[in-house]
């Protein structure tokens, strides 16, 4: 139960970084809160299941870890505010949520932000239509609710997400009806010593190839998806080889696809903190210094969202942005500072050799952006096509905020979480620039749909203060 307003630390987010961020804020005293949409620990790898699920059939080890997770955050006693959605944060701080019932603001001195990322999807014909999803998304139904989308399915896009959603789909009792892959398997056999230092990953993905393996599912490297039709029996789907241009047609009941993922930045650049593009990073992220202070006083980043490096890495960038805090608020001394982060920044060095092969695996192949139809929408909140985007890049517009006032592209629900990185790849091609030149999407508030109803609160329409209109 929260009845006081004002922490020493608001932690937004609360998978792996944010929990131990939290924690190691709280052992040394601070009053901390962490909030998070969801309804308990564990962000988007170790999402929780929904508390209704009392007896289920196959446990995970990512459920075992969330739990974890969940009675360390009560073990110290951290107050904690799920099912709450941040739509604004102002300077000084002040956070603003809302829940299922009302709105509530908090106020804290310092900030830790662990929002980690979304999804990447590059736009190709058809991928509007229904029964196709996104592979995180596909993970949120495996994971937290144990079940398969559908009993036919094609997997698509690149990176290990593909082989970790066919293990599970495996697992759950589905069929698979082709893998599509952007990489090659000599781009696989390349990063094969990289991923090795990594030790738990590489054999959570051996785990993974050997169960494809043994299934004998269809994979069609160097691969994407050129195009989707709904036809009565699913969705057909033209399959192009990206070396050869060879085609070929697959029909099945869903299509899970995605391309990596892009760091959260909605509280960033909502706080307008200085921001860098880095591709192997995940694309725009918030520029920090080695122990992850952003460039707003007060405000830390955790976790991918100050730079996709996976879920191992997580925790330790947890440690080290609270390491960080509690030195710069001279909690702890610098030989403590420097001893604490000693040891965390020679793993982080480690996991980043991971997380450069894991990029590479996960990167936007050109062929892909050239591959998008003119007819092809790119914002699906505003229904803003290719062609409508380069016709204002014609008539003069150079940045992508020019874009977005030109178009209405990103001012949907989404606000360009989906559609900024797909048009700053095309915009940058077809004026052959770097995404750099192009700028990112200012942060506007609110950064989620607020319901009108949270905000209003209760009252009777007889009571409303009706103002005369205005002499003309």
């Amino acid at each position: 139960m929260i009845d006081n307003r004002k922490y020493d630390v608001i932690v937004i987010g609360a998978g792996p970084s944010g929990v131990s961020s939290a924690i190691n804020c709280a052992k040394k005293g601070l009053k901390v809160l962490i909030v998070d949409l969801n309804s308990n620990t564990g962000g988007q790898i170790y999402r929780a299941p929904p508390k209704t699920y009392k007896n289920v059939s196959k446990k995970l080890e990512e459920n075992e870890i969330q739990k974890n997770l969940s009675d360390e955050i009560k073990k110290y006693k951290i107050e904690t505010a799920y099912n709450h959605t941040v739509w604004q944060v102002s300077p000084g701080f002040k956070v603003n949520a809302f829940n299922d019932t009302s709105t509530i603001e908090w106020q804290s001195k310092s900030l830790i932000i662990a929002t980690g990322t979304y999804e990447k999807i590059i736009p190709f014909e058809g991928w509007t239509i229904p029964g196709i999803i996104g592979l995180a998304a596909c993970t949120v139904i495996l994971k937290a609710h144990h079940f398969i989308p559908s009993k036919k399915i094609i997997l698509a896009g690149n990176g290990p997400l593909l082989m970790l959603v066919a293990y599970y789909i495996i697992k759950f009792g589905g069929k698979i009806d082709a893998i599509v892959d952007t990489s090659s398997k000599i781009d696989w056999i390349k990063s094969t010593l990289s991923l090795m230092t990594n030790p738990k990953n590489f054999r959570d993905g051996i785990k993974w190839v050997f169960k494809i393996l043994l299934n004998r599912i269809p994979i069609y490297s160097n691969s994407t998806i050129e195009k989707a039709i709904e036809v009565d029996r699913g969705i057909k789907v033209i399959l192009r080889n990206l070396k050869t241009g060879k085609t070929k047609n697959i029909i099945s009941e869903t299509i899970a696809i995605g391309h990596g993922l892009i760091p959260s930045t909605d509280i960033t650049r909502l706080l307008r903190a200085d921001h860098i593009y880095d591709e192997q990073k995940g694309g725009w992220i918030a520029k920090v210094d080695r122990f992850l202070r952003s460039s707003v006083s007060g405000v830390y980043l955790a976790g991918d969202g100050a730079g996709i490096s996976g879920a191992l890495a997580a925790s330790d960038k947890g440690l080290l942005a609270s390491s960080a805090l509690l030195f710069d608020k001279k909690i702890i001394t610098r030989n403590e500072f420097d001893h604490d982060t000693h040891k965390i920044l020679k793993k982080l060095d480690k996991y980043d050799i991971f997380a450069k092969a894991i990029s590479k695996l996960n990167s936007t192949p050109k062929k892909l952006i050239e591959n998008i139809e003119n007819g092809t929408v790119i914002c699906r909140c505003e229904d803003i096509t290719k062609a409508e985007i380069l016709r204002a890049v014609d008539q003069g517009a150079r940045d992508i905020n020019q874009i977005k006032s030109w178009t209405r592209l990103g001012m949907g629900p989404c606000q360009g979480r989906t559609c900024q990185y797909s048009t700053s790849k095309i915009v940058a091609e077809y004026l052959n620039c770097e995404i750099d030149d192009l700028g990112y999407l200012a942060g506007r508030s609110p950064i989620r749909p607020v319901p009108l109803d949270r905000v209003l609160g209760n009252f009777d329409y007889e009571k409303i203060t009706k103002v005369e209109a205005a002499p003309l």
